[in-house]
């Protein structure tokens, strides 16, 4: 803060996002059998989307199921601890809300792969775990499409940084964020958020699960927004 006109300058920093990170606390013999099912898939399944540059993800390949594996239920569990304690920090209330995985897929990244930009926009959640993870294999990147401080477009982008228009570069005035990651982590934010990863640098693969997940209410008696209970849904075949 500063003095302007003999009084302290105030800077108010609005509109946070919320990314919540906690150890997922499984075993290392768990993690391993968990990459070792994921590598097992890469290795003998089809490869749509993998090339030099981009890493495997499940999702592309037919592999989107884990969340219906009897022998992964710890680690589901483990997200829903997390998931709960995310939203509580929402100041969610837990108590009128579900939780549903739609979708749950393993990635492969090998060296010189990443995941490029993106977000998920057919869920409200988003869950990455880190069940094999070393350093330089990449760590996990947020990105704003048009940043709330950039006053004119393209200010806030390398370019302008290289022709020295900004004297330095913080989260105040970055386009992207980048997130350290390390095996057992979770992560947790909201689907909307366009992400992806750094490159691979290192010789070590990197192995990371990726979950969609979708909010509905309990009981949505006189509430107009989210999703009504699940059972009250009905294919418009079924009639």
């Amino acid at each position: 803060m500063g003095a302007i006109g003999g009084e302290v300058a105030e800077i108010l920093n609005c509109f946070p996002l919320t990314v919540f990170k906690e150890k997922a606390g499984l075993d290392p013999a768990f993690r391993k059998r968990v990459g070792d099912l994921i590598l097992d898939v890469h290795r003998t399944g089809p490869k749509a989307g993998e090339s030099r540059t981009s890493a495997w993800t499940g999702d592309r390949n037919g592999f989107e199921r884990l969340h219906e594996r009897a022998e992964l239920a710890p680690m589901f569990k483990a997200f829903h601890r997390c998931l709960l304690a995310y939203a509580r920090t929402l100041s969610i209330n837990c108590e009128k809300i579900d939780f549903h995985i739609t979708r749950a897929w393993g990635t492969v990244t090998r060296a010189g792969q990443s995941i490029r930009r993106h977000r998920h926009n057919q869920s409200h959640i988003s869950i990455v775990y880190y069940p094999v993870k070393t350093d330089g294999t990449g760590n996990l990147v947020f990105h704003v499409p048009d940043p709330f401080n950039e006053l004119a477009p393209g200010l806030f982008e390398n370019h302008a940084r290289q022709m020295g228009l900004l004297t330095g570069s913080d989260i105040l005035n970055s386009e992207l964020v980048n997130l350290p990651v390390a095996e057992d982590d979770v992560v947790i934010f909201p689907s909307k958020t366009y992400h992806g990863t750094e490159p691979n640098e290192a010789g070590d693969v990197r192995v990371s699960i990726a979950v969609d997940v979708l909010l509905s209410l309990k009981d949505s008696t006189g509430v107009e927004y989210l999703l009504p209970p699940v059972e009250q849904w009905r294919k418009t075949s079924g009639f």
